[in-house]
């Protein structure tokens, strides 16, 4: 990868989060994590990812709302994920 792209991962399950960065991060990612749905959107308005992981389910405010506000606000792709 000669362009370092910018991942933001988002879920409550902290082995989820950490394998994914790992796995990103070894592909040359910039990776930036997130435990609920208000910090995501704090590291999303700070860090302005190319790209959100979502999981649907998550404390303080849920993925669907995450995603919404992002939708309002701007057109950083999101792909949605969920253990359903």
């Amino acid at each position: 990868m000669t362009e370092s792209f910018s991942v933001l991962v988002v879920d409550d399950e902290p082995a989820f989060r950490e394998g994914l960065r790992q796995a990103l991060k070894q592909e040359g990612f910039i990776v930036h994590l997130a435990a609920d749905g208000e910090e995501a959107l704090e590291v999303w308005q700070t860090y302005h990812p190319d790209i959100v992981l979502l999981d649907v389910m998550l404390p303080r405010m849920s993925g669907i709302d995450v995603c919404r506000k992002i939708r309002a606000a701007d057109d950083t792709p999101v792909i949605m994920v969920s253990a359903r």
